[in-house]
């Protein structure tokens, strides 16, 4: 492609599968992986690649090239949303997807997965509800999933009929594990141990864990009962609900809660509340808290609490606690997503560099 774009400088559509590469290339971890790309002079590129994805996307509604329009922006909703995870990924997707047609169904699956996967829950659901339906259409099971998930992340526990008609339309091995995990969790917030069980023995034996959210799904089955309360501050989390997850957590005692993972969990779900509500003091206490009670633990409460610490601290300029807190967490070892937040830190500490 960098061959081509030598040769054929005008053809813009090189930056389409050049700026994915940029990004995705830019945006792995240090290791082995990337040294390897490096040595092939694959380096990458994330601002770079962004770049790219976004020029296009101004210019093809211009140009010859338009058909590829939908693509394109297919490429950097995924790009913004999942890979950088960028604070603009909902306000640039819904701009960019505005002049599809609204008997899309790609429109309505972009539309409604970015706004479920950065707090804007509610419009997610009405998007869901008013996509286009019909015979002519081609099935996409994944949208009952997607449904289901932010019902439930709002505690509307009608999700269980959105996760069953998924796993009953659904013919592949994606998601499944992920919808019975879903299904265990709605059987808990209803009482139902006997049901939660249930789900939680199907986590382990159906489905595939190619995925990353069924590989999460089997590991979560693998792991004690949650605790209600805070099963239902994380749901409201990730939906968005901060206040209401404020409110949930502000009327629980820690004291009260078992000692090791509950109590982990409870003050790093606090902290990742009182940090989306620009709590700063009250989120870097609750994380202290949290990198204390979870520190020798095998789950990634502690050693994540410490990355978003040296975050906040980083943000306020403030660089010699946010190297002491990514280097806390870059120490923590045999946990939860070790890799992935040892990556994270050792970036954050290049950033303080810089």
């Amino acid at each position: 492609m960098q061959e081509n774009n030598k040769k054929y400088p005008g053809f813009q559509l090189n930056a389409k599968g050049l700026g994915l590469i940029n990004v995705i290339i830019g945006s792995l971890p240090e290791g082995m992986m990337k040294s390897t790309l490096s040595t092939f002079g694959l380096r990458g590129n994330v601002r770079e690649g962004l770049a790219m994805l976004e020029r296009l996307a101004i210019n093809l509604p211009k140009s010859t090239d338009e058909p590829f329009y939908e693509e394109v922006i297919f490429y950097y909703a995924y790009v913004l949303s999942d890979v950088v995870k960028s604070p603009d990924a909902y306000s640039k997707t819904m701009k960019f997807t505005a002049r599809i047609a609204d008997s899309s169904l790609l429109k309505s699956y972009l539309r409604a997965y970015v706004c479920s996967r950065n707090g804007h829950t509610d419009e997610a659901i009405a998007i869901l509800s008013a996509r286009p339906a019909s015979d002519t259409y081609q099935s996409f099971p994944y949208l009952e999933l997607l449904m289901g998930t932010a019902k439930l992340n709002k505690l509307d526990l009608s999700a269980a009929l959105n996760f069953k008609k998924f796993l009953q339309l659904n013919k592949g091995v994606n998601y499944i594990r992920d919808a019975n995990l879903h299904l265990a969790w709605i059987s808990l917030l209803n009482g139902d141990t006997g049901s939660y069980n249930g789900y939680m023995g199907r986590v382990k034996t159906s489905g595939n864990s190619y995925h990353e959210k069924d590989k999460q799904a089997l590991n979560e089955a693998g792991e004690e009962m949650p605790n209600q309360e805070l099963l239902k501050a994380r749901l409201l989390f990730d939906g968005g609900y901060y206040s209401r997850a404020s409110a949930l957590t502000g009327a629980m005692d820690p004291d009260r809660l078992k000692a090791g993972r509950d109590k982990a969990e409870y003050y790093y779900r606090s902290g990742r509340i009182n940090d989306a509500l620009n709590k700063d003091a009250a989120a870097i206490k609750d994380y202290q808290q949290a990198v204390q009670a979870g520190k020798n633990l095998k789950y990634y409460f502690a050693a994540n609490s410490a990355l978003l610490m040296g975050k906040i601290y980083a943000g306020k300029k403030q660089n010699a606690l946010a190297k002491a807190a990514f280097n806390e967490a870059i120490a923590m070892k045999n946990h939860e997503y070790e890799n992935s937040i040892e990556s994270q830190a050792k970036e954050g500490l290049r950033s303080l560099v810089n």
